[in-house]
């Protein structure tokens, strides 16, 4: 099966208000675009809430698989669509990848843009309240179903359906969801 972008998202930091209340500062909720820009820290139109955890040359994109998404949705007992506004903060959803064949350092062309995994995606606070589930943090934590972030090597624009051709794979022994179990091990 080729990778393939089955949609694309970006969104700028709004204060939205959750079902408890409590309000923050977020660009969680990203909007569905055909096509964007991309530039060395990310995308056109795109923005991030906390800097301290979100964004930057190592998370420039946050990329997720159809896969996961929908797992996700059976796991909290939900009915999201990942063709709609995103739901846990994603720049795009992908078919024919997932947490278990991409790898560390995995370069990929797309379009006439190169990116490099660089690290999978640790879920905040915000993400469940996002779902409006609580244990959302905790299902991604436990499953691995993290999707992951990349880092820019070349600029260029992705169009939805471009295809991700794998141009490098240094690493293939370190897959997201092993780097999730390593990370989430508990401490002896």
């Amino acid at each position: 099966m080729n990778a393939k972008i089955l949609v694309i998202k970006v969104g700028q930091v709004q204060t939205l208000t959750f079902s408890d209340g409590s309000q923050y500062e977020s660009a969680i909720r990203k909007k569905v675009v055909p096509s964007v820009k991309i530039h060395s820290l990310g995308a056109e139109g795109n923005d991030v809430g906390l800097k301290k955890h979100h964004g930057g040359v190592d998370k420039a994109l946050f990329f997720m698989s159809a896969d996961s998404f929908n797992e996700l949705n059976t796991l909290l007992n939900k009915d999201f669509s990942y063709m709609d506004t995103a739901i846990y903060g994603e720049n795009f959803v992908v078919s024919g990848l997932n947490e278990d064949n991409v790898c560390i350092g995995d370069r990929y062309q797309i379009g006439s843009t190169i990116l490099e995994v660089s690290q999978p995606r640790k879920p905040c606070e915000r993400l469940s309240k996002n779902t409006e589930n609580e244990d959302t943090r905790d299902i991604v934590y436990q499953t691995g179903l993290s999707g992951w972030y990349v880092r820019i090597i070349e600029t260029g624009t992705i169009k939805q359906k471009d295809e991700l051709k794998l141009l490098a794979r240094p690493y293939p022994q370190i897959t997201i969801r092993h780097l999730n179990r390593l990370l989430s091990a508990p401490k002896k």
